[in-house]
């Protein structure tokens, strides 16, 4: 097996990376979090839970379109793929968000 060393995350930079990119998708995206942990695979990953607004989580028609521009919009921001991690993406509605309340994505 081989071994491949892991490479150190600042996670300050990557909260400010991730402000510029909610500032760029607004006023469709209402908050972007993340976690750093290892995938199913075990391979070092980033975790990213973005809250859309309701207007555009009730978009059906335009949904792919605007979750592929998020990703784009946060991968070149943050540019995990430079940092040696995967990127995985989990997407709620606001009124989801607030009815949810979940911890994890406060």
């Amino acid at each position: 097996m081989l071994s491949v060393p892991r490479v150190w995350v600042n996670p300050n930079q990557i909260a400010k990376a991730l402000r510029r990119a909610e500032r760029a998708l607004a006023p469709d995206v209402v908050l972007i979090r993340f976690t750093l942990r290892d995938d199913w695979t075990g391979d070092p990953s980033i975790f990213f839970k973005v809250v859309l607004s309701d207007k555009a989580a009730s978009k059906q028609s335009k949904l792919n379109e605007l979750t592929e521009r998020i990703e784009f919009t946060i991968n070149n921001k943050v540019k995990p793929d430079e940092l040696g991690l995967n990127s995985y993406f989990n997407f709620r509605s606001l009124s989801e968000h607030n009815e949810l309340n979940d911890p994890a994505w406060a």
